[in-house]
């Protein structure tokens, strides 16, 4: 699976303005478009909701906040970084600094399964975080989930 693929240039944030974890994913989801996601505000709820039951931060800087809900069309997939770091209540107690915000459509649930792992797999590698954290822009974090 090639993760860029899903990844639209547009909902990339290169730079969050954001230092708390719900404003964070707030300002990712807040570059789907509103064909993707009906509702952004409900969206982020039903994240945040999620983020209840367990922490989405993964370790080594990385979080994946995600939710599967009717107010996705079907699939989508955004990227924030913040170099300050974003307190996350990640499962190593460190700062998180590269987010992807994931939401699936319940119809797109085989999609949004293997995307999560895919995801959480390739981000254990520390080459591709640091290629990710020093990206000067938009089209080198695609070219780096594009295996490049």
């Amino acid at each position: 699976m090639n993760i860029a693929e899903y990844i639209k240039k547009e909902c990339l944030v290169m730079d969050l303005s954001s230092n708390i974890k719900e404003d964070a994913i707030a300002e990712v989801a807040a570059t789907f478009s509103d064909e993707s996601v009906k509702d952004k505000q409900l969206f982020v709820k039903e994240i945040l909701q999620r983020e209840e039951e367990g922490s989405t931060g993964i370790g080594f800087g990385v979080a994946i906040p995600h939710a599967r809900t009717d107010q996705v069309k079907d699939f989508v997939i955004g990227f924030g970084r913040s170099k300050a770091g974003i307190e996350f209540n990640s499962i190593d107690k460190q700062k998180v600094h590269i987010i992807f915000v994931l939401g699936a459509n319940p119809d797109y649930m085989s999609l949004y399964l293997r995307m999560l792992a895919e995801l959480a797999k390739y981000l254990m590698y520390e080459d591709v975080r640091e290629k990710i954290i020093a990206a000067a822009d938009t089209e080198y974090v695609l070219r780096v989930f594009n295996k490049g």
